[in-house]
Order: structure tokens, then C-alpha cells, then sequence
């Protein structure tokens, strides 16, 4: 018996077809998850990608021909399905084209009725499995990639004995690729379902072809609502195994318990309480329950994040015109199909505002005739005596079109817009689901509405069981700030969404600077400090709109950020063009000294690493030969890699190996052939330069070296408790390069501090972050300004005692005198756990 399969991707298409970007990508991660031993344990996949008709065909027929009953063959296509004038289904090849009545021209594309010939008489394998990631049309939509459309019976045409035909939706609906994402969406979760293991749902190990389509179908339907996959089964083909899926594993059985408590895109209260005894039975540190419960609601999430841009498009155009225009209607129309929203998605959206439109113009009707009608006797009975020189102040006063708060205390210099990444104070982006939520709620509702005492007395009462929370202290302290009338106003931009362990790591050195400012130092210059958060996705594109909406706020005079090294050379552009000064605490590519005389960083940058981690290689480890397993698309990951090559090979006799097959991000990323090739060539360390996307590659490559008894050296990236959760012995004697650790403290009161006011150690970015925030209102002391500001941090005069040193930057943005420390991972004395401790 052997486990068979043919990966079809036809993405390009030589003219009259939309070309379909993702296609590709699908083959790579189906090869990927089916040829792994651990997952699909496929014997051979071949992929195929934009093939012509002839080559396309000649691969089905090899794939099918000569099996044996007990053979497993899969069929996977992901490209355009076109149909004729008789309804009959074809495969597009690259080749396809249409003639001029726009009709198929069918000599270009492989028919429907082929594969199944091929499959009746070429083969006996009795366990036959098609996977069709396509519908039927080639129509296209601005954003979405959409196939085409038509009637098909795909039960007969692809039926059979002991065969399972999948299918991305159904014969009337599309399918859409969407451009900023990698898969397509129904191949992204069949996927996900295997690599994963949660496509198992009955937990027996392994995963047959009703229960991964069923998976994918789940999050197809959350994701895309539009689209409705579905499941052809002949005879057994329900049952045919797939994939392998991983048995007693904590974090998967965490995961599907977070699918079964899932409302939409939160946790029901009964799930979190039942969550939370799982985690402690399942001995999961907090930081992996989070990063599972993240990655299982993303789907629902990206639904209601989709939702929430329909309704502020409908509200913007409201606000400009309080009766839709035809034309406004039909762009609505052309958005909401961009989104993949249904009708039946955006009804109620458009229910409540149109009626809120209705009634907001009926009651402003009849409050205007009534006052005109108060006034009128008003005017009546003073004029009597005095006249009517009164009126103005009963008549003529414009209608507020904004809800002033009863116990109004805050000042009115800030407008506030929900939705749109950036708050002071009105919006919640970190979530906790704990009893007290409703105490952040109501403040942050009393916080827009200009009632900051109120805001004031709710954040205090919730952080009382929320200390780990940085978000509440932030806002608490910019309600204070409010009600002074007296503030000068900064931003922090994290990645919350993608990473917010990273975020609240970095928020909570922001909120540690601003409370000490605020409250120990009485502000800056009698003006307390104000903090915007910034919600940065750090998508592409996504941290200069943020970078843009900060700099078109003049009252902002210096950002906290970016997080990452990409998004900070994204966003520096914008700050530089702006004159808006810039301080990173966690970006340290070597490209950001001397991008932007705005941008700045507390961080050391990759160079300071690289040497160190090479000099440790060489004078401790007494080894000359390393492999670099890196991310070829990251800029810090480049960056970390190139200065580690350039100290340790000059001007040294000792090498650095670098190959394709050590790429961290390939699809088809082999840890273990990997590092038994790295071997193979002499290496004698494995230094990693990871990213969070790729943080499960460079995990599985530590246990490989780990086996084979080799030195690991890393970046910064894997400095971080789920690190040791995961890992545990076989990430002992690990060394990574950090810029600061709370065990070989320079600043032992910022330490102290912050074991109060957190009630649990810090990490190396909260460090950081608390510097770059004291930087900047250091500078603010001095002036208010964006360019004199940018002027004194740049000033040989400028210094401030900060968290990991004295802070004092040199021409190119970097900091002066930068130490670095490193840190090996070895176990805590008398128990189980294991620690990240100094170097002397």
C-alpha cells in the first residue's frame, strides 16, 4: 500500500484568464503538510505548477495508472474551473484561453469528464480523494480574486466508487482568493486542519477525509461567509484517513477545547472558566494559552474585523450625505463584495443605521418646531417688559450633534474616532475576559463621552485585579491628564493583534515611564504626559496608514515605535517626511542607523549582536564552523545574519554555511533534513535568527540539534518564556543575545518599581520601551517641538538614566555606549523547569 498525490497550482495564465497568485502557494503547503512523516505521511507528491494542457493531462493519468486497491491517491487542484455552453466542467491550464464570443475554447483545458476516464480505467485504487479549491467563472473583483461561476454537477461527473470529491464551495456560489493573503482560503484551512492536528475531532489520531473538510468548512464559513464548501463521498469515502494528528498533545487538546467554547469571536463565560482549569490541568503557562486561543479565533475575528470596515464606510458616507446617493449604493455594494459579506451580514448594519438616521432627523425635527414654539412664548411674555432681545439665547443656539456626559470633567481638546487603531482612552484593544471587564468598560465609555473621573475611579478599580494589565494603567493615567486641562501628548505603536504578548511587553515599559512622570515627577514642565496606543498589524501597508494618521495629529509630538524592524523602515519614511521623531525599543536591523535624523531606538542594533554572539562562538565555544538558519524575507532576520557572518568569518579562518534549505519561512521546510544537511557540510553550530512567524520551524530545529549535540547561538526573537515551555531540557545550553536582563540590572530602582507596579519580573522590551518613553519626555522638557525635539535628542548635552543604562544617542539614531548581554538556557536548581540566566 503507498499514499500517492498530484498537487495541481495554475496561477498564470498566458491571456484572458485572471491570474490567481495564491495557486501556487496552495501546492507548496499541501506538499508541505502531506509528504511531513508526522502529518499526511504521503510516500510521494508531486507538485505541478501552471502546467499546459498536454503536460497537465499526462500527470493525471501517471498519478492514477497502475495502483493498487489499497492504494491512497489524492488529486489536489487549485486554479480557475470553466465550464462550456453544455455545462460540462474544465480545468484551466496555463494555456486556457477563450474565443471571441468569450466562449471556452476547449482544446486548451482539461475536461472533467478526462480525469474521471483516467481514474475508471487506470487504476484500482479503491480510496480516492479529489480536492478542488476553484469554482466556475473567471469574474474579478478589485480585492478578491474571484473564479467562475456556473451550474455543475459535479456528483456525476467526478463520482465513483470509493471516492471523495471536495470542493471549495458549491456549483452557484464563487470562491475568492484574497491578494494580501498567502493561501486561498478553503486550501489555508484544509491546511491548518492537518498541521495543526484539530481537523481530529473525534481524537483517535488520525484524520479522515469528512472530518478535515468539515474543519475547513468551520472556518471557511466564519471566514468567508459567502462560500460554502462541500463534500461529495461515494461508498467509504467518508472514512478514508488522510493525515496522522498528534495524541495527549496539551496545546492541541487546549485548542480544540477553544473551538468548542467559541462564540464567534470570543470565549463565553463558561468556556474561559472551563479554559482556565484546562490550562492549569494541562500545565500550559499563560503566554501559550493566549498564543492558541489568538490563532484559533483569528478566522472570526478577521469576520468581525471585515464587518466593522463595512460599517464605518457606511457611516463616513452618512455622515457626508444623510440619504444614500445611487452612486454611493452601488460602491457599498462593490465594497461589500470585496469583503466576501453577504447580504444577510451587513443587514443588520444597515438596519440600525438608516434607522438611527430616521429617527435622529424626526426627533431633531420636532425638538427644533418645539423649542421655535417655547421660545415664541418665551419671547411673548418678555416682551411684555423688555422685548424680544432674549431670543437669540433660546432660538438661535446651533444643535450639538455630539452626547455630552452629565458629570462631564475632562477637557475638550480631543476628538475621538471609534475604529480606527488609535485610542486614548475610548477603545479596548487588549482583551482579558475577566469579572472585572465590566469595570474597563464602563470607563472607557465614561472616557469618550468626557466623563474622566468616572473613567479615573472604573481603570482604578480595574486594575486592582488586573496589575498585569498596561493598556488600563495607560488610559487611568490619561484620564488624570484630561481632567488637568494640561498635557503634551505622545503615541506607542504595537502590534497587538499579531503578537500581543509583544505588545503588552512594550506597553508595559510605556506606562511604567508615563506613571513615573506623571505622578513621581508631576508631569513635564506642569503638563502631564498623554499616551495614544496605536493598534499596528504590521502588515504591508498597515504601519504607514498608522504612521500617517500620527503625523496628520499635530498635537502628537513623538511615537514609541514601530515594534518590528520592517514596520519601523515602513513607518520611518512617513515620520522623516513629517519631521516626527521616532524611538523603536525593540528594532534592531542595522539598516535604521542613519535612515531618518527622526528615528532613533533604545535597542543595540544587529551588529552589536552579531559580534557578540561570533566572538562567543570563537573564544568560548572554540568552534569555526556555523550554519545560519535565518528568514530570507525579514529585514532583521538578514540583518542579524549578515553581521554574524561578517565577524565571524574576518578575519578568521572560520566559516558560516548558508543555503536555501536553512530558510526558516519555505513552505516545504524539512527541519530535520535540514540540520542533517547543516551537519553533513561540518557544522558544528546552528545559530537562528527567527521570527514570530517562524518561531515552530526554529523549535523544531533545536530538537534536531539537540539530538545531534549541537551548539545553538540565536537572536533575541527566542528569548521568551514560551521558549522554555516548549522546548524545556532540549533547549538547555542554548545562548541568546539580549539587550538587557533583570538578573544584571543597570538601574535597580526601575527593577523594583517595576515588581510593584506589575507584581511579576519584566522582560529586555519593557526595559526598552520604558527607556525610549523616558527619552522623549526627557526631550519635551526642553521643548515642544517636532524638529527642536529631534534637535535635543541629537544633542551632544542630551542624556537621561533609563532602565538599561544612560541613555544617550549618537548621530545615527543609535544609542552611545550600547552593552549587550547573553543568556543560556539551563534548569532551575531542585526542580523541573528550566531558566534563562546570565553569562558572566
Amino acid at each position: 500500500m503507498v499514499k500517492v498525490a498530484l498537487l495541481i497550482g495554475v496561477g498564470e495564465y498566458e491571456s484572458g484568464l485572471t491570474p490567481l497568485p495564491a495557486a501556487a502557494k496552495d501546492v507548496e503547503a499541501m506538499h508541505r503538510v502531506l509528504l511531513h512523516p508526522e502529518m499526511g505521511g504521503f510516500d510521494d507528491v508531486t507538485p505541478l505548477i501552471n502546467p499546459r494542457r498536454q503536460a497537465m493531462e499526462e500527470a493525471i493519468e501517471t498519478l492514477f495508472a497502475g495502483r493498487q486497491k489499497d492504494d491512497l491517491v489524492l488529486l489536489f487542484f487549485s486554479g480557475h474551473g470553466i465550464k462550456d455552453e453544455g455545462g460540462r466542467l474544465y480545468f484551466a491550464t496555463r494555456n486556457t484561453r477563450k474565443n471571441e464570443k468569450g466562449g471556452l475554447v476547449q482544446a486548451t483545458a482539461v475536461s472533467a469528464n478526462f480525469v474521471q476516464e483516467i481514474m475508471r480505467t487506470k487504476g484500482r485504487s479503491k480510496r480516492q480523494v479529489v480536492i478542488l479549491d476553484c469554482c466556475f467563472s473567471g469574474a474579478f473583483a478589485e480585492d478578491m480574486l474571484v473564479r467562475d461561476d456556473g451550474s455543475v454537477d459535479v456528483m456525476n461527473q467526478l463520482g465513483g466508487e470509493g471516492r471523495a470529491v471536495l470542493t471549495s464551495s458549491t456549483s452557484t456560489q464563487y470562491s475568492f482568493e484574497q491578494k494580501e493573503s498567502n493561501l486561498s482560503i478553503y486550501t489555508r484551512y484544509l491546511v491548518e486542519g492537518i498541521e495543526t492536528g484539530a481537523a481530529d475531532t473525534n481524537d483517535n489520531g488520525v484524520i479522515t477525509v469528512d472530518e478535515l473538510h468539515e474543519y475547513a468548512r468551520k472556518k471557511v464559513r466564519e471566514t468567508a461567509p459567502t462560500m460554502s464548501p462541500e463534500i461529495y463521498p461515494i461508498r467509504e469515502g467518508y472514512t478514508i484517513v488522510l493525515a496522522k494528528a498528534p495524541l495527549g498533545d496539551p496545546k492541541l487538546r487546549y485548542r480544540k477545547e477553544v473551538e468548542r467554547f467559541s462564540r464567534a469571536a470570543e470565549i463565553s463565560p463558561i468556556g474561559r472558566k472551563a479554559l482556565e482549569e484546562l490550562q492549569v490541568k494541562l500545565k500550559l503557562s499563560s503566554e501559550i494559552a493566549t498564543a492558541i486561543e489568538n490563532e484559533a479565533l483569528q478566522p472570526y475575528r478577521d469576520y468581525q474585523k471585515r464587518l466593522q470596515n463595512y460599517e464605518q464606510a457606511l457611516l463616513e458616507e452618512l455622515q457626508r450625505n444623510s440619504i444614500l446617493s445611487s452612486n454611493a449604493q452601488d460602491e457599498l455594494q462593490r465594497f461589500q463584495q470585496i469583503l466576501g459579506l453577504r447580504d444577510e451580514d451587513i443587514a443588520p448594519i444597515k438596519e440600525k443605521h438608516t434607522k438611527n438616521r430616521v429617527d435622529e432627523k424626526f426627533l431633531r425635527r420636532r425638538n427644533i418646531n418645539f423649542r421655535y414654539y417655547i421660545g415664541a412664548c418665551i419671547i411673548g411674555v418678555i416682551g411684555v417688559f423688555v422685548g424680544g432681545t432674549l431670543a437669540y439665547f433660546f432660538i438661535g443656539r446651533p444643535n450639538r450633534t455630539h452626547v455630552i456626559a452629565k458629570n462631564k470633567s475632562c477637557d475638550d481638546k480631543e476628538q475621538y474616532s471609534l475604529g480606527d487603531r488609535i485610542s486614548l482612552g475610548e477603545e479596548i484593544f487588549l482583551k482579558q475576559d475577566t469579572n472585572s471587564d465590566s469595570d474597563k468598560q464602563t470607563a472607557v465609555q465614561a472616557f469618550a463621552s468626557g466623563d474622566c473621573q468616572t473613567a479615573v475611579d472604573k481603570f482604578t478599580s480595574y486594575r486592582k485585579a488586573n496589575l498585569r494589565n498596561p493598556e488600563a494603567l495607560i488610559y487611568l493615567n490619561n484620564a488624570k491628564a484630561r481632567q488637568t486641562k494640561k498635557w503634551l501628548k505622545i503615541a506607542v505603536t504595537v502590534p497587538i493583534d499579531n503578537d500581543p504578548d509583544l505588545a503588552e511587553e512594550i506597553l508595559r515599559g510605556v506606562a511604567q515611564a508615563q506613571d513615573e512622570v506623571n505622578n513621581d515627577n508631576k508631569g513635564i514642565n506642569n503638563q502631564l504626559l498623554l499616551v495614544a496606543i496605536a493598534n499596528d498589524d504590521e502588515q504591508i501597508g498597515s504601519s504607514k496608514k498608522i504612521a500617517k494618521a500620527l503625523v496628520e495629529d499635530r498635537k502628537v509630538l513623538g511615537v514609541v515605535g514601530a515594534a518590528s524592524s520592517n514596520a519601523t523602515l515602513e513607518a520611518g519614511n512617513i515620520f522623516n517626511t513629517e519631521e516626527l521623531v521616532a524611538i523603536s525599543p525593540t528594532s534592531t536591523s542595522v539598516n535604521i542607523s542613519n535612515f531618518s535624523p527622526y528615528i532613533f531606538r533604545t535597542v543595540f542594533s544587529d551588529e552589536v549582536a552579531g559580534k557578540k554572539l561570533a566572538n562567543y562562538m570563537g573564544e568560548k565555544l572554540h568552534k569555526k564552523k556555523a550554519a545560519v538558519f535565518s528568514v530570507f524575507s525579514s529585514d532583521y532576520s538578514k540583518s542579524l545574519t549578515e553581521q554574524f557572518v561578517k565577524y565571524v568569518e574576518n578575519p578568521s579562518n572560520s566559516k558560516v554555511l548558508r543555503d536555501n534549505e536553512f530558510d526558516l519561512s519555505k513552505s516545504d521546510f524539512n527541519p530535520k533534513k535540514a540540520v542533517k544537511k547543516a551537519i553533513s557540510q561540518g557544522a558544528e553550530v546552528l545559530m537562528l535568527a527567527s521570527t514570530k512567524e517562524t518561531q515552530n520551524n526554529a523549535y523544531e530545529v533545536i530538537k534536531a540539534a539537540n539530538n545531534s549535540r549541537l551548539n545553538i547561538l540565536a537572536g533575541d526573537n527566542l528569548y521568551s518564556q514560551e521558549t522554555l515551555n516548549y522546548l524545556g531540557q532540549q533547549a538547555e545550553g542554548m545562548v541568546v543575545a539580549i539587550p538587557w536582563h533583570i538578573n544584571n540590572p543597570s538601574n535597580l530602582k526601575f527593577v523594583e518599581n517595576s515588581k510593584k507596579l506589575w507584581n511579576a519580573p519584566v522582560s529586555w522590551r519593557t526595559a526598552t520601551a520604558y527607556d525610549a518613553t523616558l527619552a522623549i519626555a526627557k526631550g519635551l522638557e526642553q521643548s515642544t517641538t517636532h524638529k527642536e525635539l529631534q534637535n535635543t535628542l541629537h544633542s551632544a548635552g542630551f542624556s537621561v538614566d533609563g532602565a538599561t543604562g544612560k541613555i544617550e544617542f549618537k548621530q545615527s539614531g543609535d544609542r552611545k555606549d550600547n552593552s549587550i548581554s547573553l543568556v543560556k538556557v539551563q534548569k532551575k536548581s531542585g526542580t523541573d523547569q528550566y531558566e534563562f540566566v546570565p553569562i558572566p
